[in-house]
This record gives structure tokens, sequence and C-alpha cells, in this order.
């Protein structure tokens, strides 16, 4: 299991509502949440932030996160973070379950 934890910066708070409810009208999130592999498609506010957002995505695997990639909606959301301006810094990491 891979975990993507995305961290957005935007120029305010207006900017950050503007972007996340164009982010719902294209249904990014439910298309996102039903790509095979996926776990988890999350968005959060951080509380002592005016102008960042929070996403945790989990993936079953790097390649079902990969596909993700490939798909219209992802690049939908490319271009909604050049409209906004979006600043994004990941962070992934590796989770081995069993053995």
């Amino acid at each position: 299991m891979t975990n993507y934890y995305v961290t957005y910066t935007l120029a305010d708070s207006e900017a950050r509502d503007a972007y996340f409810r164009e982010v719902c009208e294209k249904g990014i999130i439910e298309k996102s949440r039903a790509e095979e592999g996926c776990i988890r498609y999350n968005y959060y506010y951080p509380a002592d932030s005016d102008n960042t957002m929070f996403l945790w995505e989990q993936w079953e695997s790097r390649d079902a996160q990969k596909k993700h990639t490939e798909q219209p909606h992802f690049a939908d959301l490319g271009e909604l973070k050049a409209k906004y301006n979006v600043g994004v810094e990941i962070l992934v990491e590796d989770q081995v379950i069993g053995g």
C-alpha cells in the first residue's frame, strides 16, 4: 500500500475554496475514488492555515496510482492547478503489510 500526502498552497482562502469547488464540480474526487486500487482519496483543510489544503491518497500500489495519473480527470486536475497557480508538495510513503 502506498500513501501520497499532498499539500496544496494557494494565494488565499478564496482561491483555495474556488479551486476545491471546481474539483468537486468536475467530479474528480468521485472518479478517483472509483478507480481500481484506490483505497482513500480525501481532502482536508488545516485548522491553522487559510491558503493550504491537504489531500491524502492511498493506493494499493504505486502502479495503481500511476494509472490514476493517466486518467482524463487527472488532466482536469492539472488544468485547475494551473488556473489557480497551485503550489504542490508531495510526500510518498510505502507500507508493507504482512510478509
